[in-house]
């Protein structure tokens, strides 16, 4: 008697503990592969960005690659660095890439700047990763590896916990122009 009472406790353990994991698991929300940072379905959205002189954005119905709006930002020679640039509040931490969506409606390809920050007290050039990335007409997927950013002088790992800033911008451009943004996403492959 005592042995298939011993047997039939522990069958009866061994489902607690799978019934106690799947429970724990099921709790616990899955990890997205693809968080959406910026899509601009939304004007509250556009709330988020830093607005200054030399840059107009606008929610746009022309070029979406996620749902039914991109956001146009038109850049005017009387800034220095005009451009898109948001503030984030949360980490990047556990993706492996930063994408966006942009489209260049122009004739000629486009170098743009990029710039993102660790630090909430606008960091000196070098202790900030900066980069360029050239544009060609038409459809673009803005890409940077996060697993290797660094800052551009002191060569530190940027703190993808502590991610505040993402800058796309042109150097004093020579004329008006036009981008359209769209899909802002982090990615875990």
């Amino acid at each position: 008697m005592k042995k298939p009472l011993l047997r039939y406790c522990r069958q009866l353990s061994l489902v607690a503990v799978l019934l106690i994991g799947v429970g724990c698991s099921a709790d616990r929300p899955p990890e997205k592969s693809v968080v959406t940072l910026f899509d601009f379905e939304k004007t509250a959205e556009l709330d988020l960005l830093h607005w200054q002189c030399g840059s107009f954005m606008e929610q746009d119905a022309e070029h979406a690659t996620s749902g039914k709006y991109s956001l146009r930002v038109e850049m005017y020679p009387s800034a220095e660095y005009p451009g898109f640039k948001a503030g984030f509040q949360q980490g990047w931490q556990g993706y492996t890439k930063l994408l966006v969506d942009i489209y260049h409606p122009g004739l000629n390809e486009m170098k743009i700047a990029y710039r993102i920050d660790d630090r909430d007290d606008n960091p000196p050039f070098a202790d900030r990763a900066n980069g360029t990335v050239v544009l060609m007409p038409g459809s673009n997927i803005f890409t940077i590896d996060l697993e290797n950013l660094k800052t551009s002088g002191t060569d530190r790992k940027l703190d993808l916990t502590k991610i505040s800033g993402l800058y796309l911008f042109v150097h004093r451009p020579p004329q008006p122009l036009t981008l359209y943004l769209d899909n802002v996403r982090l990615v875990r492959q």
